[in-house]
């Protein structure tokens, strides 16, 4: 089940990916940044995991404006080095942890798992029929 503590693992790739960009500059973790990050939020927002950067990229509002350029150019090349603006992008993944930040406060997702006594009795179930 989904909880609002998912935004937690979202923030924590996010991260990782972050410090590989800042050590290698390659675009393809800069996008997985950018891809985790809005993933949460929208998770957050709708209760719904989507992971693909170009439709989260519309449906965020707060996707920064050059990011389907940066898709774009990682599917013109694997891997190499990002032409960005590293301050503008340190900014918008700093702003994106605040949006997730704020969107899991507000979130209508349950604080933990529930359903545990429905799943025990189908175990229970599934075992004495088998």
């Amino acid at each position: 089940m989904l909880t609002s503590h998912h935004a937690h693992h979202y923030r924590g790739f996010a991260g990782t990916q972050w410090r590989l960009f800042e050590r290698n500059g390659e675009l393809k973790p800069l996008l997985y940044t950018f891809r985790v990050l809005l993933t949460g939020i929208h998770l957050m927002r709708a209760g719904e995991v989507r992971a693909h950067l170009p439709t989260l990229a519309g449906e965020v509002p707060e996707a920064p404006a050059y990011l389907p350029e940066l898709i774009d150019a990682k599917a013109e090349r694997e891997h190499g080095g990002a032409d960005v603006d590293h301050d503008r992008v340190r900014d918008d993944v700093e702003r994106l942890h605040g949006v997730l930040d704020a969107a899991q406060a507000a979130s209508g997702l349950p604080d933990a798992p529930g359903g545990h006594d429905a799943l025990h009795d189908l175990l229970v179930r599934v075992r004495l029929e088998g």
